[in-house]
């Protein structure tokens, strides 16, 4: 149900008890059968969108799958099969590129970043795990330890 006319419901039920006390008995009846049907549609429609959730999900493993497959599939286009699986499996080795670490294992918590005369050199925090970069060349990792 859309917000707005649940907004409006509860508005119309407002308005409605506060003219009761000036209605007559069959008006007050009118509008009780009318507000009873209405309470009806609106459990319908939540029974609707509840078995809409539980079908969505349902998919969510499914979808899962389907974005690792063409991630995999990109992956294989953009680099080959042996790195693609690597890459796929998260696994890590000196000599990375950057793109290749974002690839496989998303964007980092963070990234320090310093510029020298002999090179750019980064760090990117991945949790308590900290990869080490050169010139966008990864160089070594360390883990386990926490600031």
């Amino acid at each position: 149900m859309h917000r707005t006319t649940l907004i409006f419901v509860v508005l119309f039920i407002f308005i409605s008890f506060t003219t009761f006390a000036q209605m007559t008995e069959e008006e007050y009846n009118s509008k009780k059968e009318s507000l009873t049907f209405q309470k009806k549609e609106l459990k319908r429609e939540i029974e609707t969108l509840k078995t809409e959730i539980k079908s969505f999900q349902n998919r969510i493993p499914e979808l899962e799958q389907e974005i690792i497959t063409a991630f995999r599939e990109l992956y294989v286009l953009k680099y080959d099969e042996e790195i693609e699986q690597r890459i796929a499996s998260k696994r890590i080795w000196k000599g990375m590129t950057d793109e290749m670490v974002r690839d496989g294992w998303g964007e980092p918590d963070k990234i320090d970043r310093n510029v020298e005369k002999w090179g750019v050199f980064e760090q990117w925090n991945y949790g308590n795990i900290i990869f080490f970069f050169r010139d966008g060349n990864l160089t070594d990792w360390e883990e386990g330890r926490i600031e």
